[in-house]
């Protein structure tokens, strides 16, 4: 789960039955069987960054943040650690939703070169 692939009817299940959801590597993985850079890259979360003086990842660990979902963040680099720890001081506002929730959703695999996006993972989830 990340702000380029929300997952709204499977996290709105899971919370209906008391499951935790949680959302790994939500930042992208380049490499991975994901292969997606899409959140960092996103246009929209750099302009919602900028107007809170945050970095596009913590706006993003934000955003999962309030959607009470836990989080487990890839990476070994110290700096980006701490910086990912930094999301506590700001919260995001109903205009910072719109323009997430204007994100293109994109589901991705790769299995190596050929990549397979999955267009339909959950009936009627757009």
């Amino acid at each position: 789960m990340n702000a380029s692939w929300q997952q709204k009817n499977l996290t709105e299940y899971c919370k209906a039955k008391g499951i935790i959801v949680t959302a790994y590597s939500p930042l992208g993985a380049k490499g991975t069987f994901w292969d997606s850079n899409d959140v960092m890259d996103s246009e929209l979360l750099k302009d919602v960054a900028q107007a809170h003086g945050k970095t596009v990842a913590q706006v993003s660990l934000r955003w999962l943040y309030e959607q009470d979902v836990t989080i487990a963040v890839k990476s070994y680099n110290k700096e980006r650690m701490k910086e990912n720890l930094e999301i506590f001081d700001f919260s995001l506002t109903n205009d910072d939703y719109q323009k997430i929730n204007q994100i293109k959703q994109t589901r991705k695999g790769s299995n190596g070169p050929t990549t397979l996006v999955i267009v339909d993972l959950f009936d009627g989830e757009n």
